[in-house]
């Protein structure tokens, strides 16, 4: 998922109300074409980085 979508879905999920998100899929995060070595919950648009992803047993 490109970084702007990302923003876009987070922009997306505040309107909500910010509800609390599980995180079901992550998806790997890119910037223009280059790999940023974060991944994107595809839901909610917050990204983790891989020390965040660790922490979560993922």
């Amino acid at each position: 998922m490109q970084a702007a979508e990302a923003t876009k879905l987070q922009q997306q999920w505040k309107a909500k109300g910010s509800p609390p998100c599980e995180h079901p899929r992550l998806a790997k995060e890119y910037y223009l074409s280059s790999q940023t070595g974060d991944k994107v919950c595809m839901t909610c648009g917050e990204d983790f980085s891989p020390a965040e992803l660790k922490q979560m047993g993922r």
